[in-house]
């Protein structure tokens, strides 16, 4: 293989061909993407709450004339 080729690979798809096989790799595949999903899933949420307390606080500065006095 030279640098300008691409590498084509290939996978054995027969055993897909068998129904029990085929539901048990969808169940593993959907188990794999749901586990990074609830991981993406904890990561806005903590993001979410972390921009919030930094719009109360400023909130709250404003409201109580902390801040540069012009």
């Amino acid at each position: 293989m030279t640098t300008g080729d691409t590498a084509l690979q290939r996978f054995n798809r027969a055993p897909l061909r068998n129904t029990d096989k085929l539901n048990e790799f969808k169940m593993t595949l959907n188990n794999r993407f749901q586990a990074l999903q609830d991981l993406l899933g904890k990561q806005q949420n903590t993001m979410k709450e972390n921009w919030n307390g930094i719009k109360e606080k400023a909130n709250f500065s404003v409201s109580e004339g902390e801040g540069p006095q012009l």
